[in-house]
């Protein structure tokens, strides 16, 4: 990532787009069109503001993103998943390259095991009935912050 204030200021906009996808994917158990829509088309300007070339960069960038799509599409498809964690994190896999989507992937299976643990355990406590519904946004938008913050601080060492 370059010093460019653009950038910073679209890494600025996704943080908090992901904040609010935590908010509303906790409280509603959604994650809103609105909220991905900009995220997704965010990705082609952040490419831009780094100055990435449109092969193989970009190009790159729209195949992660399709491989995401259909992977997670077949979670959905199993009903492991709702459509809009499947948008979420093929939104998300447009601003990175492979290597960073993985590792995100990696970061989201670890914290959607832990919000699956606390959601289980408070929809027991709470003796509800049938199965707890899981904001699994909520660990996508989370490894999404890692992965922004790691582009900003990363830049001082």
């Amino acid at each position: 990532m370059t010093g460019n204030p653009f950038a910073y200021g679209l890494l600025a906009a996704l943080a908090i787009l992901l904040l609010v996808t935590v908010y509303t994917d906790i409280k509603d158990r959604k994650i809103y069109n609105k909220i991905v829509l900009p995220i997704a088309i965010g990705a082609p300007l952040w490419w831009i503001a780094n100055g990435e070339p449109v092969w193989p960069d970009m190009a790159l960038h729209l195949i992660t993103g399709v491989i995401v799509f259909l992977l997670f599409s077949l979670f959905f498809y199993l009903r492991a998943m709702g459509g809009g964690d499947v948008k979420l994190f093929t939104a998300m896999a447009l601003w990175f390259d492979w290597t960073t989507t993985t590792r995100m992937l990696f970061y989201t299976a670890i914290l959607g095991a832990i919000v699956t643990v606390i959601f289980w355990m408070e929809h027991r406590f709470a003796k509800r009935q049938g199965f707890a519904q899981i904001p699994y946004g909520v660990a996508i938008a989370i490894a999404g912050l890692i992965i922004c913050g790691e582009r900003y601080f990363n830049q001082y060492g």
